[in-house]
């Protein structure tokens, strides 16, 4: 009984002494309050750094809390101005701060008003107490004793809201994600879950989304937003409009919930992580802004799903404490086999190795999901680079030998498919991770150096695999138009699959290049190769890929001229080797086709001086030779090409295709 007379006077004191700052003036009425609504007040807190060293530092705690900030400042969210909405991130939600801001509601919520409270950061309980009521730990929180300040007790800040919708007769709605993992005080008894058990408790008729359940832990990671909650995340989504299901323009507290627990728990899978809703379902909570909506939903058409890793720190050093030293030393071994990307071989010392063994510990339990999960994001996280590289159509990936891209590619389809395989077939990403899969077994058969209709066919059918399991694969409907294309000259296939390709990514400018060099170099219809090379100039007329394909619109024509002036200036603006090649090669094609041998043969050797693993260049110094009458030094340099092909199937094949060329060419 002292304890919570002491606990309430100690809140009512630091009311007492600090309410001085937030009087004021008044608000100025909302575009609620004009609309006959209420107003509307909140108070967003966000906290990943905290002052005390030994509370475990969140990383997107601060980013949730902006983001949701954000979406009260828009229209969507209310247009929220300063005099309505109370921000403090970080350092600036201390427990003094924050119990400011609570008061200031106290003092300007009126009945039929609406109030918002969100809180991101850390939640825990003191370990000595014997109620343990839980806190939600400000900025300032000490790393032990919570009652000595820099936290907020719960009983305290459910009177607040109890307050808030009893006496001020206000709608309340809290938002808590307070169920972090990360060794706290209370670590050692639930800490976080007893927090959450009392958050879920509804005490008025205040309205509660929480991030999980009481025995779960929130996560956050680069998949959501480039770093944020999967919580925080799919809420905002939710209330901008995505959870509107009956499309009435108005977000009920179920439709919010339904979107959640659909998206949340799906995609943190196999994590577990159920966001919980307490309050009347039917109960509106977002109102939609058609336009808005509408321009979410257009920028996540381009959006790539991807897994990222968890970080399991509080669990994890609660979990080892209790194993021996060979378990503990193969958990560090599997940590450091996926920093090191030592994923599926040698079969006695990889991470898949280290993985199985601990999988097998019933001690290890509470990880085996995050275990399960990092392993399967590790062996995706390079394929998914690769992937946002072409799909960003960067000129250095792009530019790489075919012999390069196929090696760094090599491991990919085996790394997928164990990825797949880790996460079930119920998985989200099971059928995403099935299509990229089969790309990449499909890449190498038209980029391994041996363009033959064997090999064309072949890879048609592993990107027919990829689309079966994605039908919006980007990069497998690009790799059908390039071989409808390049491979069997089928205009209208090369089209339909181009288009199908940028749907979803319409300012993706790779595929209307590749088009327009379909239609210059293949077909000789300049007329639909420049309407293809204007759509990628409207998209990035200052790429060098859009200047290559100008350079070969213009070289197929005969304007030797005009693309000699282009290909010289890829040379001149690229800050290194990016992109020369291909352009020095085209050149090297110009100078040999105006007579100019020299200056082709000058250029050609220094091809090879800058990269000797380049088998193209090695094919274009080794035609230099034949018109220059070297036949010797020619077929010297077919046959280090060959041997630097990729594949190199059927290498005596290749080479007697390069002395046919000589022959006719002597017979000239």
């Amino acid at each position: 009984m002292k304890r919570g007379f002491y606990i309430l006077f100690t809140w009512i004191f630091i009311i007492s002494n600090i309410i001085s700052q937030s009087k004021g003036a008044s608000p100025q009425p909302s575009r609620h309050s004009e609309e006959g609504q209420g107003e509307v007040y909140a108070v967003v807190v966000g906290i990943s750094d905290y002052q005390d060293k030994e509370i475990p530092d969140l990383r997107f705690a601060h980013k949730d809390a902006e983001a949701f900030a954000n979406y009260l400042r828009s229209s969507a969210g209310g247009s929220l101005d300063h005099d309505h909405l109370k921000v403090l991130m970080n350092e600036q939600a201390t427990a003094a701060q924050f119990a400011i801001a609570l008061d200031w509601l106290w003092e300007v919520v009126k009945e039929g008003d609406q109030v918002i409270i969100y809180f991101s950061g850390h939640g825990d309980v003191e370990k000595k107490s014997l109620t343990q009521p839980g806190y939600l730990l400000c900025w300032d929180a000490p790393s032990r004793v919570y009652l000595a300040g820099g936290a907020l007790a719960l009983p305290m800040f459910q009177d607040v809201i109890s307050t808030l919708s009893v006496q001020n007769k206000a709608k309340v709605v809290v938002i808590t994600d307070a169920c972090r993992s990360g060794k706290l005080a209370g670590s050692s008894v639930g800490g976080s879950q007893i927090t959450g058990a009392n958050l879920a408790k509804q005490y008025a008729n205040e309205i509660k989304i929480l991030s999980c359940q009481p025995n779960e832990y929130s996560i956050e990671g680069e998949q959501w937003g480039g770093g944020r909650g999967a919580f925080s995340y799919h809420l905002i989504d939710a209330l901008y409009g995505m959870a509107d299901l009956n499309t009435d323009l108005i977000v009920s507290l179920q439709e919010a919930g339904r979107y959640l627990e659909d998206h949340v728990s799906a995609e943190v899978a196999p994590v577990s992580q159920v966001p919980m809703i307490i309050g009347n379902r039917t109960d509106p909570i977002a109102h939609v802004d058609v336009n808005m909506l509408a321009s979410m939903k257009t920028g996540k058409l381009s959006q790539m799903s991807f897994l990222s890793s968890i970080d399991a720190r509080g669990i994890e050093e609660e979990v080892l404490v209790q194993v021996d030293t060979s378990i503990k030393r193969n958990y560090r071994l599997f940590k450091q086999a996926l920093n090191e990307k030592v994923f599926l071989v040698p079969d006695n010392a990889c991470a898949d190795f280290y993985y199985e063994q601990l999988m097998k510990e019933p001690k290890l339990s509470r990880l085996h999901s995050t275990l399960k999960r990092n392993y399967a994001a590790a062996l995706q996280d390079d394929a998914q680079q690769a992937i946002n590289r072409y799909m960003k159509a960067d000129v250095s990936e792009l530019s790489l030998s075919q012999k390069s891209k196929v090696v760094r590619y090599s491991d990919f389809p085996r790394q997928l498919a164990r990825a797949a395989n880790l996460l079930g077939q119920n998985h989200y990403l099971y059928r995403t991770l099935q299509a990229r899969s089969a790309y990449f077994e499909g890449f190498p058969l038209i980029h391994g150096g041996e363009f033959t209709q064997d090999m064309i066919k072949r890879a048609a059918l592993k990107f027919q695999e990829s689309i079966h399991w994605d039908p919006n694969m980007p990069l497998a409907l690009l790799g059908l138009a390039w071989i409808h294309g390049f491979g069997w000259a089928q205009a209208d296939s090369a089209e339909y699959y181009t288009h199908k390709a940028t749907i979803n990514s319409p300012s993706w400018i790779l595929p209307f290049v590749r088009l327009s060099e379909i239609y210059s170099t293949m077909l000789f219809d300049f007329v639909k190769s420049k309407e293809y090379l204007d759509r990628a100039a409207q998209i990035d007329s200052s790429s060098p890929l859009y200047w290559e394909a100008e350079g070969s619109f213009y070289f197929e024509q005969h304007r030797y001229s005009e693309a000699e002036l282009i290909f010289k200036k890829i040379i001149e603006n690229a800050s290194s080797s990016i992109c020369m090649p291909c352009a020095q090669n085209s050149l090297v094609k110009i100078y040999i086709n105006t007579d100019r041998l020299p200056e082709a043969m000058e250029l050609a050797k220094k091809l090879i001086i800058s990269d000797s693993s380049n088998s193209t260049s090695h094919n274009t110094l080794g035609i230099v030779l034949t018109k220059m009458g070297k036949y010797k030094d020619a077929e010297n340099e077919f046959r280090i090409a060959v041997q630097l092909s990729a594949n190199q199937t059927n290498p005596e094949m290749a080479i007697y295709y390069w002395k046919a060329y000589i022959f006719l060419e002597q017979k000239i």
